[in-house]
């Protein structure tokens, strides 16, 4: 962890903020896997990239994305959790404290998913629904659903990347849980070659929006019905994909 750190330092040590950087970091990550060249080349302009290179901004971002892949093949956690925290991201002034891993994976043996929907309603980075998958077998995964939900757009996107890198099939959604809010979602698919991922745009979102609204709501009032949406036909275009690690849970880019 401490040779991302340094990278993501050397570049605050060129006068940005300490949010842009680890904000920008984890854009750069979303845009590469979706292959989203337009809006990756735009952070990128915003950094300038004087001097040679390996020592240009973007190789220092590069060079934390290449040290984050090696450490979470290692060690099989939430890194990003981790750095987030060590940046100093929390925001106190919401209540923002992630769940220790300990904790985690003690609630996660006591809860003992089988498969079906899991859904953590203030997700963080993931660490919960990481504990719960680790606990399952690949036949379960296969067949589970996991969904994250955070109001802090920032750890949406950790959760969401946490979900690729483990692959698995899930929905990280931005939104505040108890106002029924969806304002951004993005969406992962479990694959023998390694996860798939892409945000949910135009009518998909519009329609996966809805029904996971109506979800919610259900849970939340067991009383009302809801009628199943067929996901498959809002799916036009594909996903990108990433190919596989030799864990079962983590793939390689």
């Amino acid at each position: 962890m401490n040779e991302i750190l340094k990278c993501l330092e050397a570049i605050l040590r060129r006068g940005y903020s300490s949010e842009a950087v680890f904000i920008d970091w984890l854009d750069l990550i979303l845009f590469t896997m979706q292959r989203d060249d337009e809006h990756y080349l735009e952070i990128v302009r915003r950094y300038g990239n004087e001097g040679k290179t390996g020592e240009r901004v973007i190789d220092y971002f590069a060079k934390a994305f290449t040290a984050l892949l090696k450490i979470m093949q290692e060690t099989n956690d939430d890194i990003l959790g981790e750095l987030y925290m060590q940046w100093n991201m929390a925001n106190k002034f919401r209540g923002q404290y992630f769940t220790p891993k300990q904790v985690a994976e003690f609630m996660a043996k006591a809860i003992s998913p089988q498969g079906g929907k899991i859904l953590d309603p203030a997700c963080g980075s993931g660490i919960m629904l990481i504990s719960c998958f680790k606990t399952m077998t690949n036949a379960q995964l296969d067949e589970a659903v996991f969904y994250g939900q955070d109001i802090d757009l920032t750890c949406v996107k950790m959760c969401a990347l946490n979900l690729l890198f483990f692959n698995v099939n899930g929905v990280v959604v931005w939104g505040d849980t108890l106002a029924f809010e969806c304002k951004k979602a993005y969406e992962t698919k479990r694959s023998m070659y390694g996860g798939v991922f892409r945000e949910l745009t135009g009518r998909r979102f519009e329609v996966f929006k809805e029904s996971y609204i109506e979800s919610v709501k259900q849970t939340s009032n067991p009383s009302s019905t809801v009628e199943e949406t067929d996901d498959e036909a809002t799916i036009d275009t594909p996903f990108t994909q990433v190919p596989a690690l030799k864990s079962e849970q983590l793939p390689l880019f």
